[in-house]
């Protein structure tokens, strides 16, 4: 685990901690950053009390390459009994482009051309916290990732989001 993710996941364990006692309300939109193995800005929007579409633009550092995921998100406020707390988990799709000077393989080593676009499926584990006084929200997730061209199974995707909040 790098030193940037240890050191987000520090902060993140702080804040909720200390905010932990907060009442929190719902909200509808949130929009901020996504810091992990795909880093870049995300999106949410809630369909219902307890399901949101995730969008999510990220740049792949460690293998220099560009991608657009959409998720369906479960919020499961009642699983960790606390109204501010949810386990979420879901399922969705990415597009991933690895311009030239990219490092993309597959689950087999393969490495493959410049230039090369992959298409494939997503799922979401992970936990969603809202803090209603600053209104911020965090979570902290692992995203699976299989691509269907250039096949097989790649990575986990683990990162903390902050956004801000609306209604």
């Amino acid at each position: 685990m790098s030193y940037c993710l240890k050191k987000t996941l520090f902060v993140l364990s702080l804040s909720l901690f200390a905010f932990g006692f907060v009442c929190s309300q719902n909200y509808t939109n949130a929009f901020g950053l996504r810091l992990g193995l795909g880093s870049g800005l995300t999106y949410k929007t809630f369909l219902t009390k307890s399901s949101a579409l995730e969008f999510i633009a990220a740049y792949q550092i460690e293998e220099k390459g560009f991608g657009l995921t959409g998720l369906y998100v479960i919020h499961n406020y009642r699983a960790l009994g606390a109204a501010h707390l949810a386990l979420i988990y879901g399922f969705g799709a990415h597009a991933n482009f690895y311009p030239e000077g990219s490092y993309y393989k597959n689950r087999n080593g393969v490495y493959y051309p410049d230039n090369t676009m992959v298409v494939g499926i997503d799922g979401i584990f992970g936990i969603d916290y809202y803090v209603a006084s600053f209104p911020i929200n965090w979570s902290v997730d692992i995203k699976p990732v299989f691509d269907f061209v250039h096949p097989g199974f790649r990575f986990w995707d683990a990162a903390v989001s902050v956004r801000y909040a609306w209604n």
